[in-house]
């Protein structure tokens, strides 16, 4: 069952156009797609879970940002440092030295929120929270865990 929801392919650089124009033409609160990629795991899975995206603001370490980080690459990951105006952020499930950088003017979308498994989860929740701070924590554990979760 679909709800009436048709799904369409795009070319990626096309559909970041359209998001932005969504949020600055038509004043649009959020957008909401699935998500492509394994880099957000564990929590995000390739073709299964969605981010629910709201208009650029100022983020903060933590965050999950949507930003273009070479010309027509985008990436959704989470912000880990801020320095001078230059946000680096990292996948969930990339290694410790994979991060990309960008200035707030690549900015595409900040997560409000996320449908993982059909359930959404705001990134204002306690769960969220909880789960940020647990994975941030584990950074030396993370090629165990992953590998570990990859086998399951």
């Amino acid at each position: 069952m679909n709800n009436g929801i048709t799904q369409k392919r795009v070319n990626n650089h096309l559909f970041m156009q359209e998001i932005t124009r969504l949020f600055r033409e038509q004043g649009k609160k959020s957008v909401t797609f699935v998500v492509r990629g394994f880099s957000m795991r564990p929590f995000l899975e390739d073709g299964r879970d969605k981010v629910i995206l709201a208009p650029p603001r100022e983020p903060e370490i933590g965050d999950v940002v949507l930003a273009e980080v070479r010309e027509q690459i985008y990436a959704l990951h989470r912000v880990i440092k801020i320095e001078n105006g230059t946000y680096t952020m990292r996948g969930d499930g990339n290694p410790l030295q994979m991060t990309e950088e960008f200035t707030y003017e690549k900015i595409i979308g900040v997560a409000d929120g996320f449908v993982r498994k059909g359930k959404t989860v705001s990134t204002d929740s306690r769960k969220w929270r909880w789960y940020s701070a647990t994975w941030s924590a584990l950074k030396p554990l993370r090629r165990i865990l992953l590998a570990i979760y990859r086998r399951i």
